[in-house]
């Protein structure tokens, strides 16, 4: 079987196959002259094929499923790890051809799952779920809805301690003198724009509720781009928009949503069941969290995500880093303790267009 740190992507995988130093072409992909892995020649030489299995091992064939497993969620396997996982780069053939070259070479690895329909069964086992899985036997909509409309503040869909102790994978240090921005509209300033002392976080008594924060709860949005804070305060082309800067006079301790949603799944030696249903559980808590609300949204859909920075609070955490929707390659950071910065400078500007280029006034 040979296949290219191309055909993956995964970092894991692809420094996996760029350490062997074997370069050639690719039969699965295309790609000539590139870092391939061969198992005839680097199988001694590398865990490739293992950490794939890792993977490929958890789906069972539809055959030895029990027989209370949903049809609907009965799959080949190349659907299973296209859609459940971000390892692999290609099409599902190009996945299959992988697979099936793991699998003849595997003593482990059952053919059937080349044939028949795959399933996990944990998926829907109960007494698994409520043991290994952050929502127990319930999913992130289920919750929502219960927090929402049901039971607000005794809820227990939720297992803190093992959502705790995964939420631990994903702290991290921001150094002190990092900078970030805050943009707010100005348009009934005029040309003046906001002070300085205006572009700080609301105090709690006038605070209005956020995706990380409830009402009455001071939280500073900030974003690691000036142009994608203009994005997510969702500033019309001619408006007036103040820009302030923010540096860290301490380091912080963040949530990092960004790592614990795109870490790899061969990152850490963990149970790759456990691993995906959790990850699945974070994916949809990030989304959230990002998402962009209108005018029409409630402020009871922020519920669920305040609940979780809630949480994070008082775990210790100063923040939460997430994706931003508008800036694939920008970030927001929503700081619990707007003192752990100082507003170094402020400026407004005119947007130019839709685009959102900057002119000074």
């Amino acid at each position: 079987m040979i296949c290219c740190m191309d055909c993956f992507d995964d970092k894991e995988v692809k420094a996996a196959i760029e350490m062997i130093g074997h370069r050639g072409n690719c039969p699965v992909c295309g790609k000539l002259d590139t870092w391939i892995y061969d198992s005839d020649f680097d199988g001694d030489k590398s865990a490739v094929e293992d950490m794939l299995g890792s993977i490929i091992e958890i789906y069972v064939p539809e055959s030895e499923l029990p027989s209370i497993y949903p049809s609907s969620d009965k799959k080949t396997i190349a659907e299973r790890l296209c859609d459940e996982w971000s390892i692999f780069s290609g099409s599902l053939d190009k996945v299959f051809k992988i697979v099936k070259g793991i699998v003849d070479n595997s003593l482990f690895l059952s053919e059937k799952i080349l044939i028949e329909p795959v399933g996990i069964p944990q998926l829907y086992d109960e007494e698994y779920l409520l043991k290994y899985s952050i929502m127990r036997n319930h999913t992130w909509k289920e919750f929502k809805k219960s927090l929402r409309n049901v039971d607000r503040f005794h809820n227990d869909f939720i297992n803190l301690e093992l959502l705790r102790e995964i939420l631990k994978v994903a702290k991290i240090t921001i150094p002190m003198g990092e900078r970030f921005y805050r943009a707010r509209v100005s348009n009934e300033k005029g040309s003046s724009g906001f002070t300085r002392r205006e572009m700080w976080a609301p105090p709690d008594d006038i605070a209005s509720p956020g995706r990380a924060n409830s009402k009455g709860q001071s939280c500073l949005y900030l974003s690691n781009r000036k142009k994608t804070t203009v994005k997510e305060i969702r500033a019309h082309a001619f408006d007036y928009v103040t820009i302030a800067t923010f540096k860290l006079i301490r380091e912080i301790n963040v949530l990092d949503l960004c790592s614990i949603t795109h870490n790899s799944p061969f990152y850490a030696d963990t149970d790759k069941v456990d691993y995906l249903i959790n990850e699945q559980i974070m994916r949809a808590i990030e989304r959230d969290l990002a998402k962009p609300m209108s005018r029409w949204d409630s402020e009871l859909d922020y519920l669920p995500t305040q609940y979780i920075s809630d949480f994070a609070k008082f775990c210790g955490y100063d923040g939460v880093r997430y994706y931003s929707t508008f800036d694939k390659d920008a970030y927001n950071i929503a700081l619990f303790d707007s003192s752990a910065c100082s507003c170094t400078y402020h400026r407004n500007f005119l947007v130019g267009d839709l685009e959102y280029k900057l002119s000074s006034v």
